[in-house]
């Protein structure tokens, strides 16, 4: 019994060690050094729906630079919501139309899988035009796309009004 007590307690006190602004293992790998610029949860009718996280290099956030969001779910969400969601934030945003983004869709069906409570999704932008997603800390797919930069990650990282522009501030450490 006295190994399996140490075992445990060595165990807590490393986990203890850990910093709390660790990033996940695929944002360490994408964007090294990269640390923590916010965060904030996503809530409807006060359903606690995701977390989410923002990281840049220096903890800087900037729109010029890569950076990746992670989003940890609470809740299960099918792939179809996802896509239909972000397609609409998008087409609200003036980046197209259901017609015009039907290309961009049929690359995020390939990143976007059913969520199930629990499951964390990253997506870091890579460049103006590219990002690559991972689910739970394994690669899923790239996206190529015109203004897809600000155009996908401007939904969680530029609210324009309310809690949007409340979460987006926390996300990008201007709160």
């Amino acid at each position: 019994m006295r190994p399996i007590r140490a075992a445990l307690a060595a165990l807590a006190i490393s986990l203890a060690a850990l910093p709390a602004w660790a990033s996940p293992s695929e944002v360490e790998r994408a964007l090294p050094g990269a640390q923590k610029t916010g965060e904030a949860s996503y809530h409807v009718l006060g359903i606690h729906l995701f977390d989410a996280e923002a990281y840049a290099a220096g903890g800087d956030f900037s729109w010029n630079r890569p950076f990746a969001l992670t989003l940890s779910y609470h809740r299960a969400a099918r792939q179809s919501t996802l896509l239909n969601r972000s397609i609409s934030e998008m087409t609200q945003r003036g980046a197209g139309n259901a017609r015009t983004l039907a290309p961009l869709r049929a690359q995020l069906a390939r990143c976007f899988p059913d969520i199930a409570r629990g499951d964390r999704v990253t997506a870091v932008s890579t460049g103006t035009n590219t990002a690559t997603f991972y689910y739970n800390g394994a690669e899923r797919c790239d996206v190529q796309w015109p203004g897809f930069r600000r155009a996908f990650f401007g939904i969680w990282l530029d609210g324009r009004d309310g809690p949007a522009r409340t979460m987006s501030a926390r996300l990008r450490g201007d709160a």
